[in-house]
């Protein structure tokens, strides 16, 4: 006599949890608004990992139009901005420290 083996059943919950979100975009910059997995795998390249989520959620509230309301064309021009701008303030900060001691 053979025994089938039964299929494990895993449940709904534990199904969508662990699947990954997936990447149905380029990545270019061109596709507006970005997936924000595309977001981080961006500032995590760049080595600003923790401004992906600031910098994801400034622009979705804002609808990724400028002030004008002009939607945005380039994600990946916005990221770049906004890496070099905090990085001017870290700048900013350490001399205004350094200055503060004298």
């Amino acid at each position: 006599m053979l025994f089938k083996r039964k299929a494990k059943r895993i449940l709904a919950e534990r199904r969508a949890v662990s699947k990954p979100e997936l990447i149905r975009q380029k990545g270019f910059g061109t596709e507006m608004p970005p997936q924000k997995k595309l977001v981080e795998i961006y500032f995590d390249q760049k080595g600003f990992t923790v401004q992906a989520e600031l910098f994801y959620s400034f622009f979705d509230r804002a609808q990724w139009s400028s002030p004008k309301g002009t939607p945005y064309r380039n994600w990946k021009l916005l990221a770049t901005d906004w890496i070099f701008d905090y990085q001017q303030s870290l700048k900013l900060q350490k001399r205004q420290r350094e200055n503060a001691v004298l």
